[in-house]
């Protein structure tokens, strides 16, 4: 056997041995997972859910200790609300430091389903902690450097050249982004971030100076009184999200008590998504029980512009794509100036959490939409301002929660909702909402089906029951209605959601579950020379089962139906196969995925979250017919020095091109490539 073949075969057994045996997946994976998968179907690939994954994946490496905390940090478990944080930290300081889990559940509010959630993110430290000097806290931050690259193996027909010597894309195919960050605890936040989306140009073109993207930030925390300066690129979250919360905002799920919005102020901005951000300056002050922000901002947005010489300019629509690979979207890059002013008003009483916010905008050229039918009510002009008042209550077992608000248009919106834990094994929740159709919030993002935050009105009701030891029932059913025409409904149309699951937990190596999802809605639908409404029926069931055979190896087995009934009858079926694999004496974890779909059409898809490299995620929709298989690789190099890499491939059978357009690739193979190397110092 020659040196060369030895050496291929150890290879081999380097990748592959290993996929035999798979690790136990963190709390914060599950979490993450639970929350993202979700909402898959109303995500896209530039929905920003990255400042989740930052914080769960920060707080699972540095947990937080109960014992000496704030606020602020126990706001970043995305799980407990305003009152039950106060709460926690009232019993800390009335009682002394805490122990254990456990102990907490004594508190009103934290029940035992929600600390077996938090229990991977903290720990039970001193109460108090040596003070440090500016100079020893700056020597121990944490710096964090990131590089990324991924993109499509095969290229599609934006980045061919065609017969005129022309391509329709400016730069290559391949996304590259690169980010650095020093953090020192909740004192300081500094970092910049870069990234080029595929077709974009590099260091050439309208890029001559790098990346297509830059955003930085500087997040300073001076005192007890003045609790947060920031300058440069920030988010701000408030209330219930009717009038300010940017950044990904959860809806319907699996975890069907979660309906509240626990607002965090104001965040330091790292993501990459190019619109949903503020440019400026923003401040926190702190009165003890009351605190005040107040936010400036000013940038150049994507629009897309019209009018001529002659006559005004105008904008049409916000192009929010982040893309600018050809020249109709290089045209419409910062062509538009958006100013942002506003306050964050919030006040904590025993029980008691108010606040209000206020948001004025002003574009310096005019918003005028196509004169379309389901346009007539929505924002218009150059200016808009929106105030709402908040509020949380909570008792015992019973939460209360709302927000109402108004616009310059004195249009109205309104969220009221309760969560009731009756005891430790039923728990209900209620949410109506209901948005005026000229009711008129571009920063809103609140509980809601459709993404525009008007025209719409409904009720969601939620249950929790565990009627046994090994079994957990959820359920939810909600049913809202729009009273004017939207884009995608010949008139006003009602629509029905429910969903129910059975979890089977019957030990820490094997538990499963089984889900029904249903959905009717009225859908715009052609007939003969009028438009007129459709019900749309899209059904669906799901069996998992996991199995944890070794404490180095896991399995998940996945089994999945659609029905869709709409102008055709439609069906799709889903199998997939798990291999999640980290030895006990390699710094190394593993998953494998072997897919197989077979769906109709793409009425029928179905979505599965998948594993992927840190701080991204991956959501693809399966449709037609085919085979998609990943492997997703996390290596630990030495301390201070970490990779990722995913090969992704999807073989459809059904076709020999995919996709349309600039998009087209001409084959019926998919193959995504992903690297991501981090160093921290």
């Amino acid at each position: 056997m020659t040196r060369l073949l030895k050496h291929i075969i150890h290879l081999l057994g380097f990748v592959f041995i290993p996929i035999l045996s798979l690790a136990q997946q963190t709390e914060a994976d599950k979490l993450i997972e639970s929350i993202i998968e979700s909402q898959a179907d109303k995500l896209d690939e530039e929905t920003d859910a990255a400042l989740i994954i930052e914080d769960l994946e920060y707080l699972a490496e540095n947990p937080i200790n109960i014992n000496n905390t704030n606020a602020d940090e126990l706001s970043r478990l995305y799980i407990l609300d305003n009152i039950q944080i106060n709460k926690l930290l009232d019993y800390i300081e009335n009682y002394g430091p805490a122990y254990s889990i456990f102990e907490l559940n004594a508190i009103d509010g934290l029940t035992r389903d929600l600390l077996t959630k938090i229990q991977a993110f903290v720990w039970f430290g001193p109460e108090t902690e040596v003070a440090k000097t500016l100079k020893e806290e700056l020597q121990y931050g944490n710096h964090q450097l990131l590089a990324r690259g991924l993109g499509n193996l095969q290229k599609a027909a934006g980045y061919q050249t065609k017969d005129d010597d022309t391509r329709p894309y400016e730069g290559n195919r391949f996304r590259y982004y690169t980010r650095y960050n020093f953090i020192v605890k909740n004192k300081l936040s500094a970092g910049i971030t870069a990234e080029k989306d595929p077709g974009e140009a590099f260091f050439k073109g309208t890029n001559k100076h790098g990346f297509d993207f830059y955003s930085g930030h500087l997040s300073l925390r001076l005192n007890s009184f003045v609790e947060n300066i920031s300058v440069g690129d920030f988010v701000i979250r408030s209330g219930q999200g009717l009038v300010l919360w940017q950044g990904y905002s959860s809806g319907k799920s699996e975890n069907v008590l979660g309906i509240s919005k626990t607002g965090q102020g104001a965040r330091a901005y790292t993501s990459v998504d190019e619109n949903n951000y503020f440019r400026g300056a923003t401040t926190t002050f702190n009165f003890g029980e009351g605190k005040l922000n107040l936010f400036f901002s000013q940038k150049k947005v994507d629009g897309n512009l019209a009018g001529s010489d002659t006559t005004e300019i105008y904008f049409t629509s916000l192009q929010t794509s982040g893309y600018h690979r050809t020249q109709s979207e290089i045209d419409d890059e910062k062509s538009v100036k958006d100013l942002n002013i506003g306050s964050v008003i919030s006040w904590n009483f025993k029980n008691l959490n108010i606040g209000s916010t206020f948001v004025y905008q002003k574009f310096d050229i005019p918003f005028i939409r196509s004169s379309e039918l389901y346009n007539l009510y929505r924002f218009g002009g150059s200016e808009n301002y929106t105030a709402g008042i908040d509020y949380l209550f909570s008792k015992g077992r019973y939460r209360l929660f709302g927000e109402a608000a108004l616009s310059k248009s004195k249009g109205k919106a309104i969220i009221q909702g309760l969560v009731a834990h009756l005891n430790d094994q039923l728990s209900f929740s209620a949410l109506f909402r209901h948005f005026d159709k000229d009711y008129h919030a571009l920063w809103a993002n609140p509980f809601a089906e459709g993404s525009s935050i008007s025209n719409e009105s409904g009720l969601y009701l939620g249950a929790k029951f565990l009627p046994a030891k090994h079994l957990t029932l959820s359920a939810y059913s909600d049913i809202y209605r729009s009273k004017w025409i939207a884009y995608s409904t010949a008139g006003p149309a009602d629509a029905w959601d429910i969903f129910i699951q059975a979890d089977f937990y019957l030990s820490e190596k094997f538990n499963f579950y089984f889900r029904l999802k249903n959905e009717e809605k009225e859908q715009k639908s052609k007939d003969e020379a009028l438009y007129v409404n459709l019900t749309e029926r899209t059904q669906k069931a799901r069996f998992q089962i996991q199995y944890k055979p070794l404490e180095t190896f896991k399995l998940k087995t996945r089994i999945e139906h659609a029905y869709y009934k709409g102008e055709s009858t439609e069906n799709g079926y889903m199998v997939f196969q798990d291999f999640q694999f980290i030895p006990e004496n390699l710094p190394l974890s593993l998953t494998v995925r072997l897919a197989w779909f077979d769906t109709q059409s793409y009425d029928a898809r179905i979505y599965a979250y998948e594993n992927d490299i840190l701080y991204t995620f991956s959501v693809p929709a399966y449709y037609g017919k085919g085979l998609r298989t990943y492997l997703n690789m996390k290596y630990k190099i030495s301390k201070k020095i970490e990779c990722w890499a995913k090969l992704a491939n999807t073989h459809w059978t059904d076709r020999d091109v995919i996709s349309s357009g600039y998009n087209e690739i001409a084959g019926n193979n998919k193959t995504e490539l992903k690297f991501q190397l981090r160093l921290k110092f």
